[in-house]
This record gives C-alpha cells, sequence and structure tokens, in this order.
C-alpha cells in the first residue's frame, strides 16, 4: 500500500492562492503526476474534493497510482518533513532528558559532592549565573530558591519551571523593575566557547551545573514547541476534514500523523498502538507488525512506516529478531551465532575450535561456544566460572532452576507453565512437547486421556501444576546439596540454607491453595490478543491446550516462576540478555 509522508497536513490548504496540485501532494505527496492532474481537472480545481475522493477510494481498497522512485530504499528528506529519517530523528521523537542534564544530577546526588553546597565560592558564584538567567527575580528569592534546593542544577530548574507554569494571583517572586545586568562571558552565545578550566574546583562545579541546566531548558523550549505543532496541525485537519480514527484505540488522530497498513483496505493507526504493538511483538521475540483492525486484513506496516513511528532501539530489535529467524529456517547446521551482538558466521566442529570470533564492527569479541561467554581459554567453562565468583549456593540454585525450566527441543526457546494442560506447543517455531517427560510429541496420544486417544498410565494430561513444580525442585535441590558436599566438604552447611521470610511462606501456602490440578480449568488464552496492557505483554507465550506459559528468550530475567522465590533471585541476577536486545 502506498504510504502517506508526514507533511505539515493542511498548511497549503489554508493559505490563499496555492495551487490546488501543491494541497493534494502535500498529503498524497507519490502520486502519479498524470493521475493528479486528471483528478484535478475531474474535480474543477478543488483540493478538498480530491483528497475526500481519494480516500474514499482507498477505503474501497482501491489504490491510487504512483510514481516510481529512483531508490525507494533512500528517500530524500524534505524541508518540511516532520518525522527525520537519521538518527536525530529517533531522539527528537522520543524528547529524552538530555545526557548532560543526567550527568549533573548523578554527580549532585554524590556524597562526596555535597561539601559544594556551603562553599563560598560556589554559593557565590550559583547565585550570580541564577540572577543573570532570570534577571527580574530578586537577589533575595534566588538566594532562598538556593538555600532550599541545595544545588545550582536544581535551583535552576525549579526557577525555570515556576516561570512556565507562572500564577499572576500566586506568584514565586514579585518581579524587579530593573533587570541584573548581563556577565558576557556567561552569556549562552559566548558561554559554549568560555574556557573555565583555570577556575576553582567549586566555581567550576557550578558552570558545569549550568550549562546542563541551560540545556535541559532548551529541550523542554523544543518539547514546547514540538506539542504546539501537534496541537495546531490537529486543528487544522478537523477544520478540514482530514481526521480519522485509530482502528485500534479510536482516538481521533490528524491523517498525517496515523500509519496506514498495506492491505487491500486501507486502515488507520495511531502512532501509539503501533508502537505498542512492536514492543509486544518484541516480547514475543516476533518481528511481524500486522494489520491491528477486526476485519481481518492480511496486511501490514511496511519498513517507511515502521522508521516514522518507531524508534531506533525498537527498529533495531525486530530487525534481531527476524535476523534470527531467518538464520533458523535456513536451518544451517554449521552455522554459530555471537552471544553479544547478531554476527553469525558457519564455524567447524566445537571440538575443533571452541571460540567464536565476531567480525561485527562495534563488537568484535571473541567467546566461547560452550558456555557463550567471552573466552576464557585455555581454561576450562567451569575453571572460568568458578574464577568468576560461582559459589556452592549459586550451583544448587542453577540446578533448581535447571529443574522448573523448559526448553523447547526444536528451538530451545525456554519457558515455565502456570496452568493448563501439559501438551506444550512452542509458539516459535510449533514445535509440540510433553511438559512431564519433555518429549517431543506429535497429538494427544502421548497422554493418558483415553477420549484423545491416549492410554492409562501414560502421562497426565492435567495435574497440579504448582505441587509438580515443588516437588521437581526440591529434588534437584536435594540432589545438587548432596553432590556440592561431597565435592567441596570444606563449604559450611550454613552457607548453602535458604532462609525464606514470613511473607514469602505466606505466599507460598496461598499459592498452593490455588492449584487444586483441575482438568476442567479452561484459560481465555488471551495472551495474543492486541489491546492488553503492556506488562502482560512483555513475555513470549509458550502454548497449552489450556492455558498460557509465560517464558523470556535468551535470558531467564521477566519469567513466571510460581511459588520459588529463590528461583526468581536467580532469573533475576540473568537479565543482561534483554537489554541487549534493546540497545
Amino acid at each position: 500500500m502506498d504510504e502517506f509522508n508526514v507533511i505539515d497536513l493542511l498548511d497549503d490548504l489554508e493559505a490563499p492562492g496555492v495551487p490546488c496540485r501543491d494541497s493534494v501532494l502535500s498529503v498524497f505527496p507519490d502520486i502519479c503526476p498524470n493521475h493528479l492532474d486528471h483528478l484535478v481537472s475531474q474535480h474543477g480545481h478543488d483540493p478538498d474534493s480530491i483528497i475526500l475522493s481519494i480516500l474514499d477510494q482507498q477505503e474501497k481498497g482501491q489504490k491510487y497510482p504512483t510514481r516510481h522512485s529512483d531508490n525507494p530504499l533512500k528517500r530524500k528528506r524534505e524541508v518540511d518533513d516532520d518525522v527525520s529519517d537519521v538518527d536525530s530523528g529517533d531522539e527528537a521523537a522520543n524528547l529524552k532528558e538530555p545526557r548532560a542534564a543526567s550527568t549533573v544530577r548523578s554527580q549532585i546526588s554524590k556524597p562526596e559532592y555535597i561539601p559544594y553546597f556551603s562553599n563560598k565560592r560556589y554559593r557565590e558564584m550559583a547565585k550570580s549565573l541564577l540572577c543573570q538567567d532570570f534577571p527580574r527575580a530578586p537577589t533575595r528569592s534566588v538566594w532562598s530558591i538556593l538555600s532550599a534546593k541545595r544545588s545550582l542544577f536544581d535551583a535552576y530548574t525549579h526557577m525555570d519551571e515556576v516561570t512556565r507554569n507562572w500564577d499572576d494571583h500566586n506568584p514565586p517572586w514579585h518581579p524587579k523593575k530593573t533587570s541584573t545586568k548581563s556577565m558576557n562571558a556567561y552569556n549562552p552565545e559566548s558561554f559554549s566557547s568560555f574556557d573555565y578550566s583555570s577556575y576553582p574546583a567549586e566555581e567550576k562545579a557550578a558552570l558545569d551545573e549550568l550549562r546542563a541546566a541551560r540545556e535541559l531548558r532548551a529541550h523542554k523550549d523544543a518539547k514546547a514547541v514540538v506539542e504546539a505543532e501537534e496541537q495546531a496541525n490537529f486543528a487544522r485537519a478537523q477544520l478540514s476534514g482530514q481526521t480519522a480514527e485509530c482502528g485500534c484505540c479510536y482516538d481521533e488522530q490528524a491523517l498525517n500523523r496515523m500509519a496506514q497498513c498495506d492491505g487491500e483496505m486501507v486502515h488507520f493507526f495511531c502512532g501509539s498502538c503501533l508502537k505498542q504493538q512492536a514492543e509486544t511483538q518484541v516480547g514475543y521475540s516476533k518481528y511481524e507488525l500486522k494489520c491491528m483492525s477486526m476485519d481481518g486484513c492480511s496486511g501490514g506496516f511496511s519498513y517507511t512506516q515502521r522508521k516514522r513511528f518507531l524508534d531506533k532501539a525498537l527498529r533495531t530489535a525486530l530487525d534481531r529478531i527476524e535476523q534470527e529467524a531467518v538464520l533458523r529456517e535456513a536451518g544451517i547446521e554449521s552455522l554459530e551465532t555471537c552471544p553479544f551482538c547478531p554476527y553469525a558466521a558457519e564455524y567447524p566442529p566445537v571440538d575443533e575450535d571452541k571460540e567464536f570470533r565476531c567480525e561485527m564492527p562495534g563488537c568484535r569479541k571473541v567467546s566461547c561456544r560452550l558456555c557463550r561467554k567471552e573466552t576464557h581459554i585455555p581454561k576450562s567453562c567451569a575453571e572460568a566460572a568458578r574464577e568468576e565468583g560461582l559459589t556452592a549456593r549459586r550451583e544448587i540454585e542453577e540446578a533448581m532452576s535447571e529443574a522448573l525450566i523448559r526448553k523447547c527441543n526444536k528451538c530451545r526457546n525456554p519457558f515455565v507453565k502456570e496452568d493448563g494442560c501439559n501438551k506444550i506447543t512452542c509458539t516459535r517455531c510449533r514445535t509440540i512437547q510433553c511438559y512431564i517427560c519433555r518429549e517431543t510429541v506429535k497429538d494427544y496420544s502421548h497422554f493418558n486421556d483415553t477420549s484423545r486417544g491416549g492410554k492409562n498410565g501414560q502421562c497426565p494430561l492435567f495435574d497440579a501444576t504448582e505441587q509438580r513444580h515443588r516437588d521437581e525442585v526440591q529434588r534437584a535441590e536435594e540432589a545438587a546439596r548432596q553432590k556440592v558436599t561431597q565435592e567441596r566438604p570444606d563449604v559450611d552447611g550454613e552457607a548453602l540454607q535458604f532462609n525464606l521470610s514470613k511473607e514469602v511462606e505466606n505466599d507460598e501456602k496461598r499459592r498452593a491453595g490455588k492449584d487444586p490440578g483441575n482438568p476442567q480449568r479452561l484459560c481465555n488464552n488471551t495472551n495474543n490478543k492486541p489491546g492488553l496492557p503492556t506488562h502482560q505483554l512483555r513475555c513470549p507465550v509458550v502454548e497449552s491446550q489450556d492455558g498460557p506459559l509465560l517464558g523470556q528468550p535468551q535470558t531467564l530475567h521477566g519469567w513466571v516462576f510460581p511459588n520459588l522465590e529463590i528461583v526468581r533471585a536467580v532469573a533475576d541476577s540473568q537479565s543482561k540478555a534483554l537489554s541487549m536486545l534493546m540497545q
């Protein structure tokens, strides 16, 4: 489906004397020139009529002819383009706090920074700088705010905020009649090139805070301009009837701020809904973005649409997941991947070469192919792990986690079942396996349900999930504890004990009482449907016949570990892989 460009929708429509053709091009920049000439003649040079006609045709599934681009993968950035094609566009869309401001916030919170707040040089410099940037604020008020906030940065941001939200009925201070004289050296125009390296440390600290506070102020100004432009754009769109409801959240939006699917029938969605779907798919380790309409549309969203509405980190995560899926589907037996980036290459058997050498620019790490950590050759994985502080207690915890966590027999996607039956389908590769014996199965004949082709004495189709988890983990703990005691008789036995709080023990009892193992218990299986809160869709779902299984690819963090606080702690310590996915 051909796409809208992000161009201010109605500036040209409102300006008198602007040609009809330019007004239509502001909404449909890729329309075929010859087709546009025909529409202009047909509708008597009425741009509103032409735009409505094109939209009506799109709703009927008819696409308008487009002109051919010399290079569809590299679009020239227009002057009035609202969304940048470069990386800086992501920063503008996110409107995150400047790095300098975050750095200063971290600095002033450190204990070693506190003596500056009472230093005379620091306070005098901070007072002078605040009076310069807020010239109508009385010196007494500046002193009062600085004493309360302690740091120049916090005092500056407070004064900036009250200035933006000034209340004439209850002013924070009464402005002076005469403004404070400006010091040229500290003016914003010359401050960027000002060298204050020879200043005392206390004054340098105040000047660093001033620089960060000014950047944060400029950031807020830019954000306010963007919000004002969006409001003006929406108002113009409403006046000209160029708005539509989002097909997911039904919020009214200007057409030039909406994403459109590429299906036969065009559907429009706001950027927030598209972003939420992308975040959900990343949580499921999937990359396809499908049309969210309820009409059964099979369309998706093109790369250009993704670039308009998704930030760089989210696009990168989708691209990585797609790359991994393509490599899995290729079925290359000798394929090896870097554990720190998406790079992959064919390698000889691990017995011949235990190290993987990444060639990806920016990574180039050498890793062990056995433990998938940075190389430790010639040491063994066990030796390296012990040197990294892998204690006997940790070995027991890992054994407990391994007893609880299942992995897909084909793609190795980890999962833990919450409830439902024991016939499990992996959503990544669709492999079916038994939750009890962990073997790959074909259908229900593997289980003890005779009504579905099974036989008595085989693996149960339903059982008490909580109790099974508890028994499996307990057996694994006892076996691992016995092994550790034999191998390391000098280890203190008390160090291997797990002491749970009363709150955790009460929670264990409460959970145990809610797990009857009733085969009639059904799950509405809504985890795969759009519209759920984001926090419910962060983990991939492994499907059971009657209930979802929550897990997390490449990391234990985020898994659901029923009634096992210890295993949750183990999982939390291994969350780095998920953060790497979003970098």
